[in-house]
């Protein structure tokens, strides 16, 4: 007896080490994949570091080992999606839903919450967040401005508060984005480890109220902070400035969120499925993972992003007395004497537009201030650019050729609905009287755009 028990036991741990070296094998093969097809500021972010940080403890066994179809129809979905628009993020969620295949056919089934941690990390968050950051900045300053005008004299000007004299500007660091994708993770880590203790698990619908819990505590940790912050005029020079954010961090985000999520587990969550006892993968599995691990490494070699780049069309433009190049990424730019305007093609509804609030900080210059403004009864945003004593007037929009338009869901669901497409139109001037005046001829239709 004391034999064939021993027996048991060498042939369970021989089992098991077929199966910790064929999840190493795909695990690396999907990683090399990575390495090959994504660039390096994709795992650099902080977002994807805390979160690999977090990864061992949030991965919770559930059920038996099995091929998922829903990860199996994400991974040829996003395969598809990569190779047809030649675009790094869908790569990136190719490789992500191979790996949480290969871990599900060979470990057993996970717990959904790996899903929110993979989201969390990805850089779709951070294109979403960055989508969503600016008109969530304005509509901030709209709100502690008018906290403020119910006991002080407080002007607001677009994301610039003025109270006696005293200017102060919401800039991103005080949305607090940054702030976000950390409060998110923290929320993933709470509530695994309400898991952990309490036994139990939430459904989707349930961990879906949770996080968007977390995102408002973000948005009112912001606003108090930005109130409070305009109240003691406090700049951001000022080390106190930086210290309240992290207290409101702290405060309102951090201590109510791992509350919420003790409450939840204890109140709806289901008791713990029992893991089933780990068994040898399947030979057909096993030959699906490898040709899958093959077809994820055969497409990082065919993502470059130069050719999605060079694929992008650009715009017929026309501009009285302008001297015209066409750039790469459908981006066509315009000068006159006293004028700078660039024109660039939005190739679909889902990508990132390069908003001068990305392309003119990677020229060295400051957004001090950014407001909406009405021109001829078209809305626009507009701003002041700074770098050193240098200060640039700047105002841009979104347009199919007729419609005029800054409101992000309005031009992409355009895109998809009426299969319109869309440019971004950005023009600079060195004094604001000559921008606004060359607005005003623009709209009576100086600068016309085909797409």
């Amino acid at each position: 007896m004391t034999l064939a028990v021993l027996g048991t036991m060498v042939q369970n741990a021989g089992t098991l080490s077929r199966q910790h070296l064929l999840l190493i094998l795909l695990t690396a093969l999907g990683l090399c994949a990575g390495c090959v097809g994504l660039p390096f500021t994709y795992i650099t972010v902080s977002n994807f570091v805390i979160g690999l940080v977090l990864l061992p403890f949030v991965i919770i066994r559930q059920g038996p080992a099995r091929i998922n179809m829903y990860y199996l129809f994400g991974l040829l979905l996003f395969g598809w999606l990569a190779h047809l628009y030649l675009l790094k993020i869908f790569f990136f969620l190719m490789v992500a839903s191979f790996l949480l295949l290969v871990w599900e056919a060979v470990t057993g089934r996970l717990n959904t919450i790996i899903l929110f941690q993979v989201a969390l990390m990805s850089p779709v968050f951070l294109q979403v967040t960055a989508i969503l950051g600016f008109p969530i900045r304005l509509w901030l300053s709209q709100c502690a401005g008018a906290i403020l005008q119910l006991g002080w004299n407080v002007q607001v000007e677009g994301n610039l508060m003025i109270a006696d004299g005293f200017q102060f500007a919401v800039d991103e660091a005080c949305m607090g984005l940054s702030m976000l994708s950390l409060s998110m993770l923290m929320g993933v880590f709470a509530v695994v480890h309400h898991y952990r203790k309490e036994k139990r698990t939430l459904s989707l619908g349930w961990l879906i109220v949770f996080f968007a819990a977390v995102f408002g505590f973000n948005v009112l940790s912001n606003l108090f902070r930005i109130v409070m912050l305009v109240l003691f005029r406090i700049l951001p020079e000022n080390p106190l400035h930086e210290i309240f954010g992290v207290l409101c961090l702290l405060l309102y985000v951090m201590m109510p969120l791992y509350y919420l999520a003790r409450t939840l587990v204890q109140k709806f969550g289901k008791p713990f499925e029992q893991a089933a006892t780990q068994t040898d993968t399947p030979a057909r599995s096993r030959l699906l993972l490898a040709a899958l691990g093959i077809l994820v490494l055969s497409t990082s070699f065919t993502i470059r992003p130069e050719g999605a780049e060079s694929s992008i069309p650009h715009a017929f433009v026309k501009f009285k007395d302008a001297k015209g190049a066409e750039l790469n990424g459908g981006i066509t730019k315009l000068t006159t004497d006293d004028l700078l305007v660039y024109v660039k093609t939005i190739p679909e509804f889902f990508t990132g537009e390069h908003t001068p609030l990305l392309c003119w900080r990677g020229s060295g210059y400051q957004f001090k201030s950014i407001r909406k403004a009405r021109i001829d009864q078209h809305e626009i945003y507009k701003g002041v650019l700074s770098r050193g004593h240098e200060k640039l007037y700047t105002a841009w929009w979104y347009t199919n050729g007729t419609l005029v338009t800054i409101d992000q869901w309005e031009w992409r669901s355009r895109m998809v609905k009426d299969q319109d497409r869309f440019a971004l139109v950005n023009v600079t001037a060195k004094d604001e009287q000559v921008l606004d005046r060359k607005l005003r001829e623009i709209f009576e239709g100086s600068l016309i755009v085909r797409l």
